[in-house]
């Protein structure tokens, strides 16, 4: 399972279901992927009750990376 780099900029997309993401941004440092969480509760829950699959995408010595964190919405 992958990692979070620490105090690495990174782009943030939150779907439900396969269409498009229903959430999106850049410009985010995060260090674990309970923080994800934590943003993501901050915002409006149009999704209570529905599995999110969010994608955080890093570069790091050049090279793409995702860490795939999965949670479901209360």
């Amino acid at each position: 399972m992958k990692r979070i780099i620490n105090k690495c900029p990174c782009s943030l997309e939150a779907w439900v279901g396969a269409d498009e993401p229903v959430f999106s941004e850049q410009n985010l440092y995060f260090s674990r992927k309970v923080e994800v969480k934590e943003y993501l509760y901050k915002r409006p829950q149009k999704y209570k009750g529905e599995m999110v699959e969010c994608y955080v995408y890093q570069f790091y010595k050049g090279k793409p990376r995702e860490v795939l964190v999965s949670f479901n919405v209360k």
